[in-house]
């Protein structure tokens, strides 16, 4: 279940590729449970970024893999958008068991 949300500015193009493989390639993570949503940021003040994610990961990940997870989302990001990942900032947070509804039930690891 590693999700993200990223805000990204009005200037970002995506690119063709899937970068839902390109994330679980820089991860060596499997991409069957990946999820990123996009959403366009109407305005940003103070430190700008490009891309801004949020990225969701139960806490039964190891602290090896989160690392994993979101260095390579910072770079399947750059490398999707065609920026430096010095544009793109990940904000990790840990999902607790019992804290996901999935399909009406709750959902524990």
């Amino acid at each position: 279940m590693p999700i993200a949300h990223c805000i990204v500015t009005k200037d970002c193009v995506p690119g063709s590729i899937n970068v839902i493989e390109l994330w679980a390639a820089a991860s060596g993570v499997s991409a069957e449970h990946m999820t990123i949503n996009f959403i366009t940021s109407s305005d940003q003040v103070g430190k700008g970024y490009k891309v801004m994610a949020t990225l969701l990961l139960p806490s039964i990940w190891k602290p090896a893999m989160i690392s994993s997870l979101q260095i390579g989302l910072a770079e399947a990001l750059s490398k999707y958008i065609s920026l430096s990942v010095e544009d793109v900032h990940v904000i990790t947070n840990i999902i607790d068991s019992g804290m996901v509804v999935e399909n009406g039930q709750e959902i524990t690891w």
